[in-house]
């Protein structure tokens, strides 16, 4: 017999196999990894857009003077506005998953004209607003209600607007 100084073809084509397999895993694995990081973020980021919805709303309940409440969406005049002093008319409006918020300084008129562009604060999938008085929740309120309850997607807040000052809460339905 004569001796070889090289590999077999079968030889040659395990071992292919065997690092054609070895990388296969590594780019599940890898893909897996991404995929989750994605998701991570994702969901960051709409706790981040809550927290800062909750803060907004919170400023803007505490400097409320009159509230007007319509299901999806709640009007108010207010001394904490984002983009004049002194006060304003504002106004959030969920639209499409959108949730919209619009400012006004001209507080005579309507509370509900506000007009201009509405900037998106975030995409939810569900908000609502209720006056909630004694133990009934409103959908539709005009005026200054003693607590105001916004549901956010699976989160819900209370404002409670009592004597000047605004106490709020967060809890799970």
């Amino acid at each position: 017999m004569r001796e070889s100084k090289g590999f077999t073809l079968v030889e040659v084509l395990v071992v292919l196999a065997l690092f054609g397999v070895s990388v296969s895993l590594l780019v599940i694995v890898f893909s897996r990894g991404v995929d989750f990081s994605l998701s991570l973020e994702e969901r960051s980021e709409r706790v981040r857009r809550t927290a800062l919805l909750f803060w907004d709303l919170q400023r803007k309940f505490f400097g409320a003077e009159r509230i007007y409440i319509e299901g999806d969406s709640v009007y108010m005049v207010t001394s904490g506005g984002d983009y004049f002093p002194g006060m304003v008319r504002c106004a959030y409006v969920f639209r499409d998953g959108n949730l919209l918020y619009y400012e006004d300084r001209d507080v005579g008129g309507d509370i509900y004209g506000v007009t201009g562009k509405g900037k998106i604060v975030g995409r939810f999938r569900d908000f609502r607003v209720v006056a909630v008085e004694g133990n009934r929740e409103l959908s539709v309120y005009d005026g200054l209600p003693s607590r105001v309850r916004v549901y956010v997607d699976d989160k819900v807040f209370t404002f409670e607007v009592s004597g000047g000052r605004v106490l709020s809460g967060l809890r799970k339905p």
